[in-house]
């Protein structure tokens, strides 16, 4: 897939390459996470600085985790070692 071909749904970086958070195992991404930085981050998507843009699965934030009083828990939070 080209970059031109690639819909940037933050509107500003540079997308090189999309991959589906599901596809990567926990362990990936616990080693991933702390070397690449965050540029932009909603409840469906996250942008890195080497480009990579993820889909969010397994840490996608519904709606109804609203309606519960839940807070927003970011990408890296998700995967930070305890």
């Amino acid at each position: 897939m080209e970059e031109s071909e690639i819909l940037n749904p933050f509107g500003y970086g540079k997308i090189s390459k999309v991959i589906n958070e599901n596809r990567k195992p926990i362990e990936w991404w616990i080693e991933y996470i702390p070397i690449n930085q965050v540029i932009a981050e909603n409840e469906f998507y996250i942008l890195f600085d080497d480009g990579l843009l993820v889909i969010k699965g397994r840490s996608k934030f519904t709606t109804s985790q609203y309606i519960h009083g839940d807070t927003f828990k970011t990408f890296k939070q998700t995967y930070e070692r305890n």
